[in-house]
């Protein structure tokens, strides 16, 4: 008797069977996949387990192994963190190399008073980061409008006399970035050194030949961990997701904004935000753009070019706290955002535009609201990422429950990268609130203990919120079954997106 395997599981057929049976051609190619099957989950959930992620995470991976083996298992060499922890001897082998110096350099924690509303044990928590914490002495300004923001970089960029260090997730090639760009190449024809890291990944669209002007002119510009499948480098996770300028390492750019038509709001009503950063803080932009420039090209750039000694611009105490897969010990960012949130005790607004937070970050928002804090979430109705926005949504529900109040934008893509606390704690930049950010990319946070700037986000965040639609906890309970099973299924992958 011949049994057809194509159509009937091998293992009830192994099983079920009364008589000797004979297999057919088709039956050995599928007992065979079943095989395959079958050591690749052998071989990838003990990997997987060995390298204690968090529970969540743990049980996505082992799910979509066990379910969809070969997908699983592409998805694994390329989301997967296989190599990370070669990524964190590396970066570990950067900081340790450059800490010196660095630390020889800066002059800025001398005489740096406490800002004077922030609750002690956040400052305490601040100074665990990096030995400083917030520094006195800073002059912000906020851009909500990309034009603008590109507008005074630029006349920054064809000021500068020494240096331009650009660090980038994104760079189009439209008509923002190409006009970026061309004041890259006065810049570097007039003798100014530029240096220009883009992540490979993120610019992946950018070919190398829209540089070839910059290069020509004397430029240098480098990839971010590049994509190349002949050397194995396949791994599209650990991307660096920054966006800073350091100009003459005394003032700097840094925010949600990268380049591109999109980001000026050329192409599609946009909103997003950005900051100019003039004093000491300087130092530590500059720092972690050092570091990302030696990862990528082993030059060291610790000398007083690049590090000046800077005097006291203005009144705000900043933070510049960087985090990424390195951070074994903690995640900086993850870390201050979730006991800022939990010491909060008026109100809490957050902006994001992918919002798919870890239970920490859950806890501390439902905790926050329980305890009569205003909390808000202003979020887009729609994204480039749809997993991410349903994700997101399968959220609302314990939320809402909990008192925060959400808000979707429809007539605007909101991309700002923004919380405000108690109005003296503000944050401005490239991290979102996702899990993605906290652990997996490289990513760089202004942290604002400043009365006057805090306010003045504020005022611009209940003003988006005024023209957003609320969410009601009453409009979830009416989702069809699809949609729920829609959010469902995209939150099991949440600890992946």
């Amino acid at each position: 008797m011949t049994y057809n395997l194509a159509f009937k599981p091998v293992f009830t057929t192994l099983l079920t069977y009364k008589e000797p049976m004979t297999i057919s051609t088709t039956g050995w190619l599928n007992l065979s996949w079943i095989l395959l099957d079958l050591v690749i989950v052998a071989i990838l959930i003990p990997t997987i387990l060995l390298q204690r992620r968090e529970s969540g995470a743990t049980l996505a991976w082992i799910l979509v192994i066990v379910f969809i083996p070969f997908i699983g298992l592409i998805a694994f060499w390329l989301l997967g963190t296989t190599r990370l922890h070669l990524r964190r001897r590396k970066r570990h082998k950067v900081e340790s190399l450059l800490a010196p110096g660095i630390e020889r350099l800066q002059t800025h924690a001398e005489q740096n008073a406490e800002p004077d509303l922030a609750p002690p044990s956040l400052i305490h928590l601040a100074r665990q980061f990096d030995g400083n914490g917030p520094l006195a002495g800073n002059r912000i300004e906020i851009y909500r409008s990309g034009q603008l923001l590109f507008d005074h970089l630029q006349l920054a960029i064809d000021k500068a006399t020494q240096h331009v260090h650009l660090d980038y997730y994104i760079w189009q090639t439209d008509n923002t970035g190409e006009s970026v760009r061309d004041t890259l190449v006065r810049a570097a024809n007039r003798g100014v050194e530029v240096r220009l890291l883009i992540d490979d990944v993120g610019s992946r669209a950018t070919k190398r030949a829209f540089f070839h002007p910059l290069q020509s002119a004397g430029g240098r510009i480098k990839r971010f961990l590049p994509v190349n499948p002949l050397n194995r480098q396949l791994a599209l996770n650990n991307r660096n997701h920054r966006k800073l300028v350091i100009i003459d390492g005394d003032q700097a750019f840094i925010g949600g904004m990268n380049v591109g038509d999109q980001y000026a709001a050329k192409s599609e009503s946009w909103i997003d935000l950005h900051a100019r950063v003039e004093g000491p803080v300087v130092h530590s932009i500059q720092e972690t753009f050092c570091q990302d420039w030696f990862h990528a090209t082993a030059e060291d750039l610790v000398s007083r070019d690049y590090f000046p000694a800077l005097e006291h611009y203005g009144p705000v105490h900043a933070q510049l706290l960087s985090s990424g897969p390195a951070d074994e010990r903690w995640r900086s960012i993850h870390l201050f955002i979730f006991t800022a949130i939990t010491l909060a005790q008026q109100k809490v607004f957050i902006e994001t535009p992918y919002f798919v937070p870890d239970q920490p970050i859950l806890l501390a928002l439902r905790t926050a609201a329980l305890r009569g804090i205003d909390v808000r979430l202003l979020l887009p109705s729609q994204s480039d990422h749809p997993l991410v926005l349903h994700a997101g949504r399968s959220f609302q529900d314990q939320l809402l429950q909990a008192g925060v109040r959400i808000f979707e934008q429809k007539s605007s893509m909101t991309h700002a990268k923004t919380m405000t606390i108690d109005g003296y704690l503000s944050t401005i930049g490239s991290a979102n609130m996702d899990q993605r950010s906290f652990r997996l990319n490289f990513e760089s946070n202004l942290f604002l203990f400043d009365e006057s700037i805090t306010e003045q986000m504020e005022r611009e965040f209940l003003k988006l919120c005024d023209s957003a639609d609320e969410i009601q906890l009453v409009d979830r309970k009416t989702l069809t079954r699809t949609r729920k099973m829609v959010e469902s299924v995209c939150r099991l992958l949440a600890p992946l997106l």
